[in-house]
C-alpha cells in the first residue's frame, strides 16, 4: 500500500464576480490543428471549428487525437444505469452526538471503510476552499497492466456520472450569458436536421438536469424496451427526441445530460453538425461529425473549468492510465479506459480527486464559475446535484458507477458538507466495499466529538 500526502495547497485563489467567458475571449487565437490520417474535407471542416475554440489548447492535451479513428462510444448497459440509482444512499447513520468536527476522524474514518477493500483509491478533502489533505492508497494499475502504478489524487481517471455536476455548472453558466432561462424549452438548440416529436420542443433544461425530461420514456416507446439504455449516443437521444412526449416522472438516463455535447455548440457558438451527420462529406464518417461536435464541446467546457483550477476530458491522454478492476482481481487485465468524446456530458469525463475538490469548493463559495442564482439551483433545488440526509443537516453532491464485464468497474462520489468540508473519493474497482456517498457520509458523521 502506497500512501502519498501533499503540503497544503491552496485550491481556491480569491472569490470574485461571475465573469462572462464570452465565445471569442474563451477560444483565443487559434492556428489550424494537424491531425495525422484526416482528409483534405475534415481538416476543413476542422479548422472551421477552429474559429470557435481553441484547437491549439485542445491538441495539447490529447482531445483531438481520436478524431481520425473516431467510432461510436458503446453505450453503458441499462445495468449501469441501475447501479448508479441503487449505489446513492438517502441518509446517513446518525453519528455520535458531538459538537466539534475533527478532519482527522474523517479521514481515518473514509481510509477504514475501505482498508482491505480496494485495489486502489484517491481522496481529496477541502475545508473553506482550500485543500486541507490528499491521499492515493494502493495501484492505479497492477499486473498484468505494466508498469504497475501507483494511485494518486493529482491522477486522472474516469468518473462516471459525478460528470453530470460538472456538464450542470458549465451549462448554467452558459445559460446566463446567454440570456436563457433554465425553465424556457429547448426546442430552438435542439440539431435542425432532427425530426422532434410533439411536446419535446418543450421540454426544459431544468428537466433534463432533473431527469424528469421523459427522454428515457420516449427512448423505451420507440425501442420497445423496458429498461433502456443508460443512453448517451448521438443515434439514440435522437431516437428520444423524435417521439411525442410522454410521461415526465422522475427517471434516471444519461440521455438528459448527454444532450448537451450537441446542444452546448449550438448555444455557445451556432454550431450545428447534424446536416453533415446525415450527409457527410466525402472520406468524412457520421462518427468524425459526431467527435467535432464533442470537440466544439470541450472547446466551451475545459476554460469554464478552468476557473475551478481543474482539468477535465472525455479521454485520457495520461501514458500510464488508471485501469479499472474487479476485487480481488484474480490477475486478470483491468478495463479501459475509453474515449468518451462522442459520448461524454452524462459519463465519461477523466479528472483527478484534486479536480473534483477544486471544483466543488469554486461552485459552492465562489461567483468564479457559476452566479450565486445558479448555484442556488444546484444546491436547493438539486439540478445537477442530490441531496443528502446526513446526521449533521442537509449535504450535496454526486455518485458514479461503471459496471463492466468481468465485475470489473470502479465507484465515485464528490460531497459538499454543511460547514464548508467539500471531498471527492474515487475507487478504481468493483467489490465488496460501501459506496463511496456512504463513505464520506459517515465518515463525516462519525468525525465530531
Amino acid at each position: 500500500m502506497r500512501i502519498t500526502h501533499a503540503a497544503v495547497t491552496a485550491v481556491l485563489l480569491s472569490t470574485g464576480c461571475l465573469a462572462a467567458v464570452s465565445p471569442a475571449a474563451q477560444a483565443g487565437p487559434s492556428a489550424p490543428a494537424f491531425a495525422a490520417g484526416l482528409s483534405p474535407e475534415l481538416q476543413r471542416l476542422l479548422d472551421q471549428v477552429g474559429r470557435h475554440v481553441s484547437l491549439r489548447a485542445l491538441e495539447a492535451d490529447g482531445a483531438l487525437a481520436g478524431l481520425a479513428r473516431a467510432t461510436r462510444a458503446a453505450d453503458p448497459g441499462s445495468s449501469g444505469l441501475t447501479a448508479e440509482e441503487a449505489d446513492r444512499p438517502r441518509s446517513g447513520k446518525a453519528g455520535k452526538p458531538g459538537t466539534t468536527f475533527d478532519m482527522a476522524w474523517f479521514e481515518r474514518n473514509l481510509r477504514a471503510a475501505l482498508a482491505g477493500k480496494t485495489v486502489g483509491y484517491a481522496y481529496s478533502i477541502g475545508q473553506n476552499g482550500q485543500l486541507d489533505r490528499q491521499a492515493g492508497v494502493g495501484s492505479a494499475r497492477v499486473a498484468p497492466d505494466n508498469p504497475v502504478t501507483a494511485q494518486s489524487a493529482t491522477k486522472a481517471m474516469t468518473i462516471a456520472s459525478v460528470s453530470k455536476p460538472v456538464t450542470t455548472a458549465a451549462v448554467l453558466r452558459l445559460l446566463e450569458q446567454k440570456k436563457i432561462s433554465v425553465d424556457s424549452g429547448i426546442g430552438p438548440w435542439l440539431p435542425s436536421a432532427w425530426k422532434r416529436g410533439a411536446g419535446v420542443d418543450k421540454i426544459t433544461f431544468r428537466q433534463l438536469m432533473t431527469h424528469t425530461s421523459g427522454l428515457l420514456q420516449n427512448y423505451q416507446t420507440a425501442t420497445g424496451t423496458t429498461g433502456g439504455k443508460s443512453t448517451g449516443s448521438w443515434d439514440n437521444i435522437r431516437i428520444a427526441i423524435g417521439q411525442d412526449s410522454g410521461a415526465k416522472g422522475f427517471k434516471y438516463a444519461n440521455m438528459n445530460f448527454s444532450i448537451f455535447r450537441i446542444m452546448v455548440p449550438k448555444i455557445a457558438y451556432g454550431v450545428d453538425l447534424s446536416p453533415q451527420y446525415d450527409a457527410p462529406p466525402a472520406d468524412v464518417t457520421a462518427a468524425q461529425i459526431d467527435y467535432l461536435t464533442g470537440i466544439v464541446f470541450l472547446g466551451y467546457l475545459k476554460p469554464v473549468l478552468a476557473l475551478a483550477k481543474a482539468q477535465v476530458g472525455c479521454a485520457n491522454a495520461d501514458a500510464d492510465p488508471t485501469k479499472l478492476y474487479a476485487f480481488p482481481t484474480g490477475g486478470k487485465a483491468g478495463w479501459g479506459p475509453v474515449d468518451y468524446t462522442t459520448g461524454c456530458g452524462g459519463y465519461g469525463y477523466n479528472m483527478s480527486a484534486n479536480g473534483i475538490t477544486s471544483f466543488l469548493s469554486h461552485i459552492r463559495y465562489t461567483d468564479k464559475v457559476i452566479s450565486a442564482a445558479a448555484r442556488k439551483l444546484m444546491v436547493d433545488e438539486n439540478v445537477g446535484l442530490y441531496s443528502y440526509n446526513g446526521a449533521y443537516g442537509t449535504y450535496h453532491g454526486h455518485n458514479g458507477v461503471w459496471a463492466q464485464s468481468g465485475d470489473r468497474g470502479m465507484r465515485s462520489c464528490a460531497m459538499s458538507f454543511h460547514i464548508h468540508v467539500d471531498a471527492s473519493l474515487l475507487v478504481n474497482n468493483r467489490g465488496d466495499y460501501p459506496s463511496p456517498c456512504t463513505v464520506l457520509l459517515e465518515a463525516f458523521d462519525n468525525a465530531w466529538h
